[in-house]
């Protein structure tokens, strides 16, 4: 369904007023629905007193709608709780991964098809309009119970698929289906890495976000806690990703009134991102905006800056991941492969050594790579790659899997251009030889 816009509701709303009068049913429709156009836009100080005059609307009306005044109370409640802290956003919940992203074409996101898909609105009535993250989220459930089948209930790639369809009911703010999936997610991530595994650390830190939009402080505090000690313990106490947890933690501090002691762990937060810490949160957030306006350029000098400043990071440093990652992407797009290619070698093997020769995470990589090497003529090293590619996915996906058949079928083409390359550099050597210049003679 297209978005509509502020201005065009603007202008359908004296359009009601003048036809119904400023307090009808009408108009309280169409004030709800321009309320949730400025919340879709982050404008929640122009939404309120939409919504308050919406609800004042019904409340007095005739006939009043009892699940329209319930949804518009929600709303409102909705409202109020974003706008305690504008950092508190339901945008903020997104839930993270820490996987490596499919910025070339393996296992590409089903929703980014799903959510660029033309959806036509072909009636009148809002239940016939298609949701495209209704598509989205059947695609997920459908490839989690694949996956188990193939490869078990309990495995890194039914976690990391859990966390997705997470991420994508966290869309649909739709919080409670949020809740057992993520449960599900930690259990799982806990019982094959162990409690204090770096992994393990992100899917506490969604749960207690989670739990902190559900406002079940009490449940989101101990989550974290552990978060920010793995954390710690891993990388040190004043690392990034250590205050980017720590954040949370005084957010709720701050909810529940300890106001002395979220003083003290947003002074951690601030030691962090600036005594203690580089330049290259500066250019990750530069590059990041380079990027999302088009500028591919001065992403590129960006993420180059970063990557200086990546230099004395740990492999398992998790912003030099990020950081090769979001080069590579950079240089692919450019269609500097070649740039591209020691990045991709250099994520795959960060990938085997913290996760294992067969996670789904390592597949990812090792097909990034043989694109890459396939698009240089690299046809040899792109079929190991593919084939290497093809033993997770089969193994965790199953061999009809759609994913799973294209790597089978560039693997099988990758072979077929490495074979016609050898031939073509035998016949040129024989070609060149005496012995075919001998031959060349004794038949004329």
């Amino acid at each position: 369904m297209k978005t509509e816009s502020a201005g065009t509701l603007v202008k359908f709303l004296k359009l009601q007023e003048n036809l119904h009068g400023a307090e009808s049913t009408q108009v309280g429709k169409v004030l709800a629905r321009l309320a949730a156009v400025h919340v879709e836009n982050n404008n929640y100080a122009d939404a309120e007193p939409l919504l308050q005059r919406a609800l004042r609307i019904e409340e007095s009306s005739a006939s009043p709608d009892p699940s329209f005044i319930s949804d518009i109370a929600k709303q409102i409640n909705r409202l109020d709780f974003k706008q305690e802290d504008k950092g508190d956003s339901l945008e903020s919940l997104k839930v993270s991964t820490d996987r490596t992203p499919a910025f070339l074409p393996m296992l590409e996101p089903l929703t980014r098809a799903a959510e660029n898909s033309a959806v036509s609105d072909s009636s009148s009535s809002a239940h016939a309009r298609i949701d495209p993250l209704d598509n989205a989220i059947k695609d997920w459930q459908l490839q989690i119970r694949r996956i188990k089948q193939n490869s078990g209930n309990d495995s890194t790639a039914v976690a990391d698929a859990l966390t997705k369809l997470a991420d994508l009911y966290c869309r649909r703010e739709q919080l409670n289906e949020m809740e057992p999936l993520l449960i599900e997610a930690l259990r799982i991530r806990e019982s094959i890495c162990g409690s204090t595994h770096l992994s393990v650390s992100t899917d506490l830190k969604n749960l207690g976000r989670l739990y902190y939009f559900k406002q079940r402080f009490d449940l989101a505090e101990p989550l974290l806690k552990r978060a920010m000690s793995i954390r710690e313990a891993a990388l040190g106490p004043y690392h990034s990703y250590v205050a980017d947890v720590a954040e949370w933690y005084a957010r709720l501090l701050k909810k529940t009134d300890r106001l002395a002691e979220a003083a003290v762990m947003d002074a951690l937060v601030d030691e962090s991102r600036t005594k203690y810490g580089s330049d290259w949160e500066k250019f990750r957030a530069a590059g990041t905006r380079a990027v999302e306006a088009g500028n591919m350029l001065e992403a590129q000098a960006m993420w180059l800056a970063a990557l200086d400043e990546s230099a004395d990071f740990r492999f398992d440093d998790p912003r030099l991941s990020t950081t090769l990652e979001c080069l590579a992407e950079i240089y692919w797009t450019r269609g500097k492969y070649d740039k591209a290619e020691p990045l991709c070698k250099q994520i795959l093997q960060i990938s085997e050594t913290l996760l294992g020769s067969e996670h789904t995470d390592v597949a990812l990589a090792a097909n990034n790579l043989a694109l890459l090497c396939e698009r240089q003529g690299k046809h040899a090293e792109a079929a190991i790659l593919y084939q290497q590619a093809l033993g997770i996915g089969e193994k965790f996906l199953g061999r009809e899997h759609p994913d799973v058949i294209n790597i089978r079928e560039s693997h099988g083409k990758a072979r077929h251009m490495a074979q016609k390359q050898i031939e073509q550099k035998l016949q040129g050597r024989w070609n060149r030889s005496g012995w075919w210049k001998a031959y060349q003679s004794e038949e004329k």
